[in-house]
């Protein structure tokens, strides 16, 4: 059985969710009004820089706790905490050649962990918010054998993500991006399920 601080914990993240007006289909990411901090529901908007990227996200104050995203040099990238207690790793930025395709990144991305370290999880197209024309959006799906598993899973069933933390889920929204304004890097973004306070269409250069 779980302990107490585990329940606790769960708890208090399901308390945020809820009172981000989130569902299972992700939180709005539409822009507050020219000028407005705003955000609402005890939550004000901010702008963020870090490294080569900019955007907004929100900073909201519960009786959770405080529920923010902040910059993460050494990742390099942001993160969503709560109070002291980091959640997850929202935005991460890797290096790459102006002219190196997007695959380019595929063994950082295995010696790192973050995806399996086999030939079997391969970048394809993705969607993603509204953006300029600039930018392409990509996961990283299964194939061969690791698709085959993840076929053959029961339809009762959620399965696990096939290609590691960094790849496609069936139970959130994570992709990288690219974008001609910033060739030499390659985002990844984790929307979560139910939303990371960030606003994904903001994402741009510094």
């Amino acid at each position: 059985m779980p302990a107490p601080a585990e329940f606790a914990r769960v708890a208090g993240i399901a308390a945020f969710l809820a009172a981000t007006g989130c569902g299972l289909e992700g939180c709005s990411t539409s822009p507050a009004p020219r000028g407005d901090t705003t955000a609402g529901d005890g939550c004000t908007w901010q702008q963020l820089a870090s490294g080569p990227v900019q955007l907004r996200a929100r900073s909201c104050r519960y009786a959770t706790g405080h529920w923010r995203v902040q910059a993460e040099p050494d990742l390099p990238g942001f993160a969503l905490w709560r109070d002291n207690e980091r959640v997850a790793t929202v935005i991460q930025w890797f290096p790459r050649l102006p002219d190196a395709p997007v695959d380019a990144i595929l063994p950082a991305l295995r010696s790192r962990g973050y995806i399996p370290n086999d030939a079997e999880c391969v970048f394809r197209p993705a969607t993603g918010p509204a953006a300029p024309r600039t930018r392409a959006y990509h996961d990283i799906r299964p194939v061969g054998a690791r698709l085959a598993r993840l076929e053959a899973t029961p339809a009762d069933q959620i399965p696990d993500p096939p290609c590691g933390d960094y790849g496609w889920s069936t139970h959130g929204v994570r992709y990288f991006l690219t974008d001609l304004r910033f060739p030499e890097w390659v985002l990844y973004v984790n929307e979560g399920q139910d939303g990371t306070l960030i606003d994904a269409g903001s994402i741009a250069p510094r």
